[in-house]
């Protein structure tokens, strides 16, 4: 039998920081362009609800081990995304959500995934992500 903590405590973390609709874009490779540019290409979006945290001590140990830069957020939500992984060709999906509550959507990144937890039936997943440069159209 596995305890999930996390389902535990969910109500008392929803009184002080409520989650927030989030889109999910799975990425599923890229295309060529006319001049032979890479353009990133995914499923179908999904709207998911997520908890944002400013990373944690530990997760900040984490990115200056894997030399991540650039404004983060720790991310908590019930799928399963994929972060970057180059040698499989994988990965690159993308969450939109502001950065701050009432200013525009942003795309984040999911540079790392932390932890999953029983991901396929009511688990969650713990992220790492990174705001990007350019704003969903």
């Amino acid at each position: 039998m596995s305890l999930n903590l996390h389902s535990a405590v969910r109500g008392m973390i929803q009184a002080v920081n409520a989650d927030i609709s989030a889109t999910y874009l799975q990425s599923t490779g890229y295309t060529l362009n006319a001049s032979g540019q890479q353009v990133a290409t995914y499923a179908q979006a999904k709207t998911v609800q997520i908890q944002v945290q400013p990373p944690s001590g530990r997760d900040l140990q984490h990115m200056e081990f894997l030399n991540l830069q650039g404004v983060v957020r720790t991310v908590f939500l019930y799928s399963n995304p994929q972060a970057v992984d180059r040698i499989n060709v994988q990965g690159g999906d993308l969450l939109q959500f502001p950065q701050f509550h009432g200013e525009p959507v942003d795309n984040w990144l999911v540079t790392y995934v932390d932890q999953t937890w029983d991901v396929g039936l009511t688990g969650w997943t713990k992220l790492i992500v990174t705001l990007q440069t350019d704003r969903p159209s």
